[in-house]
């Protein structure tokens, strides 16, 4: 039976640009499938009520019910420094700290602006109204953006938005998916003749759809990106409550000396027998690093259906020799070198590994380590990265005769 969540309370800091982090969440109070009764409560913080409206209206269905901080009769936001780097770290920043002090579920939304084929120092990003530190009038931003577009002979760009969700202190969900990007439009050096107070990116961006300029389109014409954002915040929620009680159904906990031969099985039917880690190996890291060594274990059926496995290092460059040797594991080391993460295929598609990987980074938070070090081929880039790692370039590693890349995440989530 999937258990009921509690009140789920989402922080949302909507952007001024109403092109900007549109969350598209709708809510209203939903039943996801499964869920008998019981609500969620998202707490969102917004200057325009006509939008937490809308995101009640969309989010039907999910069990989900979005109040605003004014609901939380006078509670106060905490304070919380804005210095992430990205969309998805500043949310996943106000998430943890509204998470910390209200101790209940919390959605948080950020957005960026970017622009194709520009330098990375003229590339927005989370600073849309602030350049060199200083936070910019309307005028000066006009002035900014269309100098801008005159220096690329125009630029397309698009708002890249960024979602964080927690249930509870096991159950974190973060997204930044082209799913939620706003549609690419055209930016300009000349300024429509009309401006709207708050709105100055609204003179200069041009409607790809329509030729028009964002100050000129209708209500209609405006609403066609802002659904289209909507449902892939929808999916977010979707995929994240459905996750949430799938999960339901298996424990996450350190291996067992007596489950050592079902770790190795995985790690054997997991990975090609020219990236597989040896029969001893793996051993090894069951006797000696348990505590590094978290399986997902079928409650139904008390078969292990994944497994993560690292060893702990002070080092911070991944070297293929940790796979093979045990010696290099220091208990006190600072970071961790992730060495597989694997989920048997009948158990695929369920959020396994996101919640292998979830677990094991609160835990070495907890533990004090400061970073995740792994490897990954090409095609499981993204995968990691929905994970919040980092793709750091090509490896040095030649394991199994591959190219890899190396990826860290910081454990200060």
């Amino acid at each position: 039976m999937a258990r009921q969540l509690k009140s789920v309370r989402v922080l949302l800091h909507p952007s001024s640009h109403r092109r900007k982090c549109l969350p598209a969440l709708p809510p209203g109070r939903v039943r996801h499938r499964g869920i008998e009764g019981g609500r969620n409560e998202v707490t969102v913080r917004n200057r325009q009520p006509g939008k937490l409206d809308a995101m009640r209206h969309r989010l039907a269905g999910l069990g989900i019910e979005l109040i605003g901080l004014k609901d939380l009769g006078g509670v106060k936001q905490p304070e919380i420094i804005e210095d992430g780097k990205t969309p998805l770290e500043k949310c996943q920043k106000r998430r943890r700290r509204n998470f910390n002090a209200l101790h209940m579920p919390v959605f948080s939304c950020d957005s960026g602006l970017y622009f194709d084929n520009v330098a990375e120092d003229d590339q927005p990003g989370v600073h849309v109204r602030t350049v060199n530190g200083k936070y910019l009038s309307d005028e000066e931003m006009t002035a900014h953006y269309a100098a801008l577009a005159e220096k690329y002979g125009g630029l397309t760009g698009r708002y890249k938005n960024a979602v964080s969700l927690i249930l509870d202190a096991d159950h974190r969900y973060d997204a930044m998916d082209p799913s939620m990007e706003s549609a690419p439009f055209r930016m300009v050096s000349t300024p429509h003749p009309m401006s709207k107070k708050g709105f100055p990116l609204d003179r200069l961006s041009i409607d790809l759809r329509t030729g028009k300029y964002y100050y000129d389109l209708n209500e209609q014409e405006a609403a066609l990106d802002q659904l289209a954002v909507e449902d892939g915040f929808l999916q977010f929620f979707e995929r994240a409550m459905e996750e949430y009680h799938k999960m339901e159904r298996y424990e996450l906990r350190t291996i067992r000396q007596d489950e050592m031969e079902q770790g190795v099985a995985i790690e054997l039917a997991c990975f090609p027998p020219n990236e597989a880690c040896s029969e001893k190996s793996m051993r090894e890291r069951v006797q000696y690093a348990p505590e590094l060594f978290l399986a997902a274990v079928d409650k139904e059926t008390g078969k292990i259906a994944g497994t993560l496995n690292g060893l702990a290092t002070n080092e911070t460059k991944f070297r293929d020799a940790f796979f093979d040797e045990i010696s290099l594991y220091d208990p006190k080391g600072e970071n961790v070198m992730l060495l597989g993460l694997s989920v048997l295929p009948e158990y695929r598609g369920q959020g396994i590994a996101r919640a292998l990987m979830e677990e094991y980074s609160r835990r070495e938070q907890k533990n004090g380590r400061k970073q995740l070090i792994l490897t990954c081929l090409q095609d499981k880039v993204e995968m990691y990265k929905k994970m919040n790692f980092r793709d750091e370039g090509i490896s040095a590693s030649t394991w199994g005769g591959e190219e890899w890349h190396d990826m860290t995440r910081k454990l200060n989530d």
